[in-house]
């Protein structure tokens, strides 16, 4: 018996929190057009209100919760367990190497001849070692919103761990302890990984107390709930903009990762009331996620020097690197998603199914 595998049994896939993935990473893209703006346009100010790194928490959570779920449904052992890491390389690795390939490749020939860098100087000068070992996201130079899934690659292994501790309740609280001792070490690892693994329990454990939440919630009037919701979201939302919380400071992860996980409870629990995230577009955003997440860096780069260099730093040259930066980046992350991400999974699959032949003939 393992409560986590009984839980995920009951669930299937949400269409509302595939958009809201969507959304997450347009929010990190507009983020990091507006940092690229106060960089070649420093005439124009803007009240930043993109919060790129509430983005990235959400997606943590997230990941805790359907990763999580996707395990846990078949149960965790020595098969289940490679089948599972089989995917989930398959899943994150082929764009990985294409981003982090072209990403190294431009930084070795191209970035040193342009006006503006794709990195600033205080990451150190680029070499063949942060060429390697942005690979697996724990050297950024190459790409920076990497260094999110070098999280995600650690969280992943840790999963099977941590569906484990549905056993029982001791477990359970074991588990809790685990993760808040984690990242409390005194020790700065890269990235800050230990601080975030709580934030994927939070999204596994949501399979244990967020239906309860949800029904409670879904009891509440109409306009008392939305107004919880619009409450939760806003305290979330605004947390690192009125405070300038880093990704140093420990509070703000839980801070972050208790609120969006009260969120996502709902949202996954009581989807009727979310039924205006379920439109083509929005599981069109949905979609491309990752994509739009990993290929938006270097074209950003690219996109803000052509404009300064066509341009100038000029307030025509400013809306057309905004336009060209958005519309850009879809059709970018379209295209890769369908030729990278698509393809990818699916070669993963047809080399799982091939090595099982090959078991079944020689055995």
């Amino acid at each position: 018996m393992n409560m986590f595998t009984d839980s995920a049994r009951q669930q299937g896939f949400s269409i509302p929190l595939h958009a809201l993935r969507g959304m997450a990473a347009l929010i990190v893209l507009l983020c990091h057009i507006q940092a690229r703006i106060d960089e070649g346009f420093p005439q124009f100010t803007f009240v930043h209100i993109f919060n790129g790194s509430a983005a990235v928490t959400f997606f943590f959570v997230l990941s805790g919760l359907v990763v999580g779920a996707s395990l846990a449904k078949t149960g965790v052992t020595a098969n289940t367990t490679l089948v599972y890491a089989h995917r989930r390389i398959f899943r994150i690795m082929p764009l990985m190497l294409v981003t982090v390939t072209l990403g190294g490749l431009y930084l070795l020939y191209v970035d040193p001849h342009m006006p503006y860098s794709l990195n600033p100087k205080s990451y150190g000068e680029f070499n063949l070692m942060k060429f390697i070992a942005g690979y697996v996201g724990y050297s950024l130079k190459a790409n920076p919103p990497t260094w999110s899934i070098f999280v995600e690659l650690v969280a992943s292994a840790l999963i099977p761990l941590m569906i484990l501790s549905g056993k029982n309740m001791r477990l359970i609280a074991l588990a809790v302890v685990a993760c808040i001792a984690l990242s409390l070490l005194p020790f700065e690892f890269q990235h800050y990984w230990n601080f975030y693994m709580i934030s994927f329990y939070l999204g596994l454990s949501l399979l244990l107390w967020g239906k309860p939440v949800a029904v409670l919630m879904a009891r509440l009037p109409a306009s008392a709930f939305w107004f919880l919701i619009i409450g939760l979201f806003t305290a979330f939302y605004l947390a690192r903009l009125m405070t300038g919380a880093g990704y140093g400071d420990l509070w703000i992860v839980y801070y972050e990762s208790i609120l969006v996980a009260i969120l996502i409870a709902v949202i996954y629990y009581s989807p009727e009331r979310f039924t205006f995230l379920s439109s083509s577009a929005m599981k069109f955003l949905g979609d491309i996620s990752y994509s739009l997440y990993l290929t938006h860096s270097l074209l950003l780069i690219l996109l803000l020097n052509a404009c300064i260099y066509a341009l100038g730093a000029t307030t025509i040259g400013a809306i057309v690197f905004v336009a060209s930066s958005v519309g850009i980046s879809l059709v970018l992350a379209t295209i890769s998603y369908h030729q990278i991400e698509m393809k990818g999974m699916h070669f993963g699959e047809d080399l799982r199914k091939q090595t099982l032949r090959l078991e079944k003939t020689s055995g």
